[in-house]
């Protein structure tokens, strides 16, 4: 019997992880029906890159205020990583707040955004209590940087890939 299932959507910019991951919440819950789905949006929907889910159904969705988009927004490395931190100090509030009142299913929208700063402990334990953990994070070679946070950040995505039982690639 299946105990728990992990999905993660990866692609580039303007794949439609986004589109495709509010689509899937929207169908679970008219199956699953209230209560039983938790959303953390890391998007910083900055610059045309990091939509925002958008659902038509009834579902918890957490968006910690004031996310940014590192590789558009800082002028130089150290703003850069300054930034990263700020987003994982966001994005740790919002995966606790999943901890402390985990629901069977749990969707991150950009899970990357957290990634840049963090690492993936946080995110597997908050993957480890849902029944169906769907993610999708930026992989892709549009946003460069001269400053590591790409490289930092392609690092933990490919080792979340492992993690997972199917990654489907946009």
């Amino acid at each position: 019997m299946l105990k728990s299932f992990k999905l993660l959507i990866v692609g580039d910019v303007r794949r439609g992880k986004t589109t495709l991951t509010s689509r899937i919440v929207d169908v679970l819950a008219e199956v699953c029906g209230e209560g039983k789905i938790m959303v953390l949006d890391f998007a910083p929907d900055f610059g045309g890159v990091g939509s925002k889910v958008n659902v038509n159904s009834n579902v918890k969705i957490v968006r910690p205020e004031g996310l940014k988009a590192p590789r558009l927004m800082g002028k130089d490395c150290d703003t850069v990583w300054k930034l990263a931190k700020y987003n994982r100090e966001l994005t740790e509030g919002a995966i606790k707040e999943y901890l402390c009142n985990p629901t069977p299913i749990l969707v991150i929208n950009d899970l990357s955004i957290h990634l840049q700063g963090g690492d993936l402990s946080l995110v597997l334990e908050a993957a480890g209590k849902a029944v169906l953990f769907i993610a999708n994070s930026y992989y892709g070679t549009s946003l460069r940087d001269d400053c590591g946070l790409s490289g930092w950040e392609r690092k933990l995505v490919e080792e979340m890939m492992n993690k997972v039982d199917y990654v489907w690639l946009l």
